[in-house]
Formats: C-alpha cells, structure tokens, sequence
C-alpha cells in the first residue's frame, strides 16, 4: 500500500469517526455542546484517542504482530486500556480543571478501577479499529509481497530458460565445427573441443556450490591451453597438480581467478622464470599455491576485487578453517591458499 493511499484511508476513516460520534453525542447527551469547557474536552480526548490508536497502529503492532509475539500483544493492548483513562484523567481532571474550574467526574466518589472501567469502551474500541486498520495493511502489503515474489519467480525462470537455449546452441555449433575440422585440422578441432568443454563446465558447474576436484583441474588445463595457443606456444606456465585425485570436492570456479590474475597480470614470456601453478593434498587439505613476475599495468587489480570477493566467499563457507595469504612486492606476486577438501 503507498503511503498517500494509506493517508487517504485515514482522512476518510478519522473523518467519518468525529462525524458519527459527534452525531451520537448530539442525540444522546442533553447538555450544552460549546461551552468552552466543552470545546476543549471534546478536541483532547479525540486527541487522546488518536493517540493510543496511533501508537498502537505505528508502534506496538509493527514491532509484535509481523514476529507473532501475541502474548506481548494481548500485554500491550492492557496496557494502553490503562494508558488510554491515565491520560484522559490528567487531562480533564488536572489540566481542564485549572482552566475552567469543573470537573468531569464528582471527584469524592470516583476510585480507579471506575475510572478505568467507564473508559474501557472508548479505549478498546479505539484500539480494535487500530488493530484492524493495521492487520488489513499488512495483509494487503504481504500479499503485494507475494505476488511480486510469483513475478519475479516467473521472470527468472524465463531467464533462465533463455539462458539455456543460448549454451546449448553455442555447444551444438561447436560440436558441428569440431566435426567438420577434425579430419582436416584436427589441432583446432581439439581447441575447440576445449572451448566447449570449458564453456560446458562454467555453465552448468556455477550453479553448484561444489565441483570436483579433478573436473576443475581439467577446466585449468584446458584454459591453459587456449591462452599457449593465443601465442603460439610461447608462454611460460608450468602447472603441477597429482595425477590420483580421487572424488575430493572443491568450491567450484574457485581457482580459476588466480591462474587468470597470473596469466593477464604476469610476465609469461620468461622462461627462466616462469609462472608456477601448483596444487598439492595434504592430509585432506588442497594447497594451492600461484607464483608469478608481473608487470604494473594500467588494468593490474590494485585494489584486489576479485580477491575480496574469493576471500568472502571462502569465509562463508570456511570459517575459521581455511587460510589465503596473498605477498606482494615490486615484481613478484604469490597466492597460497590452503582450504579443507570435501
């Protein structure tokens, strides 16, 4: 509900409230109605109730009723039934008094669980309107939420069913060129087997949290590949991992920023000192390690946001159980990573 419509509401509910209750006073009460003292009785108590309806309905109910605490509810509402004829005494019995000198009640025989219980129609009934006001509001809000919730839902199903018209067409036309190249030219046809299984693997395997192990060993490999035939072979990369990797699971896509960090930022034409990529088990843990020259570019990443980003993800999933210590000087960049194995 928007808030001018839901002032609106209010203006139309206050307006129709004083009009049928003056009326009723009108009928029913056989005294003067513009006494001063009448005047100004009138507009605080309507003032007192639009305070408790209110604080109920902006308060009390937004804090308690969306959290289903109802006992604190049913202990608010009693409370503002005693709140409601405290404040209507001070008003009219203190204040009004001093000003006009009479009193609503014959003050020698009024006690307080009277006062209390000639008041309890006016303020339940207030606090009924405001417990109804507000659960209308935020049924209408949570049922607003929910639809938007079902539009939102079919729109990313229709995304992803859009998403996955467009891979499974990029892999069927690879697939045709790999096989009208494989007799003729049979080292494209092996990189673009490459390409589709790479693009295969970041397709499907970034909608899991988990990949194993060796799949995303091969995803370097190939990736390594691609990048040496870009240049012909002339890159200096040695990339040492175990042949048994067995089923370990890793956080998928997880490694492949720090071997692209490598290969964009380093110095790959060094074959003296080339860039080593080097994956290791230990005792049910995976080191990874990336050591590599670099040259400061414009497009180097400074400020490391895939980093922190690796680093938030690792803390999400490994708290306290994992280390990533990345040493940087003027030419030389090293990673380590040392995460459990699952």
């Amino acid at each position: 509900m928007s808030r001018k419509k839901e002032i609106l509401y209010h203006i139309l509910f206050w307006s129709l409230f004083v009009g049928l209750d003056q009326l009723l006073i009108s009928i029913t009460v056989h005294k003067d109605l513009d006494t001063p003292w009448s005047i100004l009785q009138n507009i605080g108590f309507l003032l007192l109730e639009m305070l408790i309806f209110y604080l109920n309905y902006l308060v009390i109910c937004p804090k308690i009723i969306p959290y289903k605490k109802w006992y604190l509810l049913i202990l608010a509402q009693l409370s503002l039934i005693i709140l409601f004829p405290a404040l209507r005494f001070i008003y009219e019995e203190v204040f009004l008094f001093k000003i006009t000198g009479r009193h609503n009640y014959n003050m020698r025989t009024l006690t307080p669980i009277y006062y209390i219980y000639d008041n309890s129609y006016y303020s339940v009934r207030v606090l009924l309107f405001s417990l109804v006001g507000y659960f209308m509001k935020y049924l209408w809000n949570t049922s607003a939420q929910v639809n938007q919730l079902i539009l939102e839902k079919k729109y990313a199903e229709m995304q992803a069913l859009k998403n996955q018209l467009s891979p499974h067409f990029l892999f069927n036309s690879l697939n045709g060129f790999y096989s009208d190249l494989y007799d003729t030219n049979p080292e494209v046809a092996a990189d673009i087997m490459k390409l589709s299984e790479m693009l295969r693997y970041v397709t499907y395997e970034s909608e899991n949290d988990m990949a194993l192990l060796k799949d995303e060993i091969v995803f370097l490999q190939n990736y390594i590949d691609l990048f040496k035939r870009r240049f012909d072979g002339m890159v200096a990369i040695d990339f040492i991992h175990p042949d048994n990797l067995g089923h370990y699971r890793i956080p998928s896509l997880m490694l492949i920023h720090f071997l692209e960090n490598a290969l964009k930022h380093g110095i790959s034409d060094d074959f003296e000192n080339p860039i080593i990529i080097k994956l290791k088990i230990e005792n049910g843990r995976l080191i990874f390690t990336s050591d590599n020259k670099y040259r400061i570019t414009k497009s180097f990443d400074e400020h490391g946001v895939g980093n922190k980003n690796i680093s938030q993800r690792l803390n999400l999933m490994y708290p306290d159980n994992h280390t990533l210590i990345i040493v940087k000087d003027e030419n030389s960049h090293k990673v380590t990573l040392n995460m459990p194995l699952s």
